[in-house]
């Protein structure tokens, strides 16, 4: 009963970050009638001064629908939370990860109600897409912990690829982050051609960057310097993972993990790659989402299997 409890929590997390892109990219005006000038609209609307008294605007039936999947969430954690200390024994394992999650929980809640009223776009999102990532990892790891072993790994493999599947692990992070950052500062059209950008492999670009809201729109150079970032880290990404995924295929036991993060990998480019030179649709921002998660739970299934192989 507690794994199945544990595995509709992982499945409503997975449904809860890739909605709320699905929320974020309307709201930023994704699919709209006069696409794309409704997203540039959008992105100066965003760097407008903010008003303590302002009401929230959210109230779109996404957005709507996003909070009810957070307070859904929210419920499941209790339950979590309260069935890992009542099993603790019978489970012989800490609650301390179920009640981090809850924690976790209480504090995106807290800051999505707070947040809003005084912190900038370039700010929330980032802040919730990494609470979104961090359930996401934590709940899945929580349900490993709860499941039987399958196809054992041994010692000496398990030891020679954690090092590199940490690594891993760390540069899908860092390039869900990279994305989240280039949709909050509304980027993600600042190079309409691939593989160039602008038609350089090295456009103008500004690194400077401040949060404060000055009513002026981010500088094409600041822009182009955003999403090159993000281009940048993909390539790193895709060449590091598609190594690895080669070589844990001839690692028995990890060989189904190696399939899927390769196939994962693919279609994450085609998408990347799609996105660009259709002009980000809707349709194909939110599976860029999606597999990003995907990629994100099969790390953390590699991690898993490598930090618990045969001792």
């Amino acid at each position: 009963m507690y794994l199945k409890l544990v595995l509709a929590t992982c499945v409503l997390a997975f449904v809860a970050v890739v909605f709320s892109a699905y929320a974020r990219l309307s709201d930023a005006g994704l699919g709209c009638a006069n696409w794309p000038a409704c997203y540039q609209e959008n992105a100066l609307k965003q760097r407008q001064p903010l008003r303590v008294d302002a009401a929230h605007e959210h109230t779109s039936w996404q957005w709507k629908v996003q909070n009810m999947v957070g307070l859904l969430l929210g419920i499941l954690a209790i339950a979590v939370c309260g069935k890992s200390w009542q099993k603790r024994k019978e489970l012989q394992q800490s609650p301390l990860l179920p009640t981090l999650l809850l924690a976790l929980m209480v504090f995106l809640a807290a800051f999505g109600i707070w947040a809003f009223s005084y912190l900038p776009r370039a700010v929330i999102v980032p802040v919730h897409l990494a609470g979104g990532v961090a359930t996401l990892t934590l709940v899945v790891w929580i349900a490993l912990r709860l499941m039987a072993p399958t196809g054992e790994v041994g010692a000496g493999e398990a030891q020679r690829w954690r090092g590199f599947s940490i690594l891993g692990l760390v540069l899908v992070l860092a390039q869900i982050m990279l994305g989240g950052w280039v949709s909050s500062n509304f980027a993600a059209l600042a190079c309409t051609d691939f593989p160039l950008c602008r038609g350089s492999l090295l456009p103008a670009m500004d690194f400077s960057y401040s949060l404060e809201n000055d009513g002026l729109p981010l500088s094409v150079e600041k822009l182009t310097a955003i999403h090159w970032m993000h281009r940048a880290g993909a390539v790193l990404t895709v060449i590091y993972l598609s190594w690895l995924s080669f070589g844990i295929m001839a690692v028995a036991g990890l060989c189904t993990i190696g399939k899927a993060m390769l196939g994962l990998v693919v279609f994450q480019c085609v998408l990347g790659v799609s996105n660009v030179l259709l002009g980000l649709p809707l349709a194909g921002a939110v599976p860029h989402n999606a597999v990003a998660m995907l990629l994100l739970v099969t790390l953390v299934l590699l991690n898993f299997r490598v930090q618990t192989g045969k001792k």
